[in-house]
Order: C-alpha cells, then structure tokens, then sequence
C-alpha cells in the first residue's frame, strides 16, 4: 500500500481527501450545521467479530455516523452508541449530548467509560457512549438532587 493512502472505514483516502474532509467537519462543528438525520437498519449487524454483528441500526448525517447496538443488562436495554466521522475528529462533549438529546432524548442519561486497561478496545477512532434505559438515574453526579435520586 502506498504511504499517502489510509485504510478507513474500508475505503481508501489520500492525505488530501482526508484534509479535505475535516476542514468541512470543522466547519459543521462549528456552526452545528449538520443535516437531518437518517435511521438505516441492519438486522444483521456489520461484518466484523465481537459486537460489530449486535448492531442492529446505525443514524448518519452529513457528520457523524453512529451505530447501535442494544445491550441487554440487569437495568434494562443500554444502547451502546459508537460515533464516528470520516476524517476520525473526536466530537466535542456538546455534540455526543446532542447526539444523545436528538436520537434517545434530553431526559435521557449517558455515559462513556474508561475501561481498566486490561478490558481496553481501541481498534477504531470511535467515541463510545451508553444511553441508559428511560427513567434510569446514576448514584452520582454535580447535584445534590441527582445524587438523591440514585
């Protein structure tokens, strides 16, 4: 493989591409601009091993991608969100709440994990988020009133 072409995603991009790209997710981020959102199913998850097959639906705008995967737990389903753009820019803080607002609801509660290293996956430049069941609270947080409510 030549040096100025990368591997993303299963396409090929020249360095130029990929400059290109972010100087356009710059923008976008930047003016929130982003474009409606479109649900695509996948009732056989993507190829790949491991949790790739459990995705069963996946929202793409003109930024971001995010794909789904339902996790069934001991709290109900968690939707295991895996956010991505082409050029791999790591979204703001403010983009995931609205990702996690405009798909599963502002009342909705997520949270992103920073597993021990011995659990640690990092084979792609995705922004993992769960979304908890509806109603859901976490035993913590800024507020004396979430942490009542735990």
């Amino acid at each position: 493989m030549n040096d100025h072409l990368r591997p993303d995603n299963g396409f090929l991009f020249s360095r130029a591409d990929r400059r290109a790209a972010a100087a356009l997710e710059r923008a976008a981020i930047k003016t929130g601009d982003w474009g409606p959102w479109q649900r695509v199913t996948l009732p056989q998850g993507i190829p790949g091993t491991g949790w790739c097959k459990q995705i069963r639906f996946a929202y793409r705008n003109q930024l971001y991608a995010v794909l789904v995967r339902p996790v069934h737990t001991g709290w109900g389903v968690v939707q295991h969100l895996a956010i991505c753009t082409v050029s791999s820019i790591e979204p703001p803080w403010r983009d995931k709440q609205r990702i996690k607002n405009e798909l599963f609801g502002a009342d909705r509660v997520a949270v992103e994990v920073m597993p021990p290293a011995a659990r640690l996956v990092d084979q792609a430049d995705m922004y993992h988020v769960w979304v908890l069941p509806p109603g859901h609270l976490l035993p913590f947080g800024l507020s004396d009133e979430e942490r009542a409510h735990g």
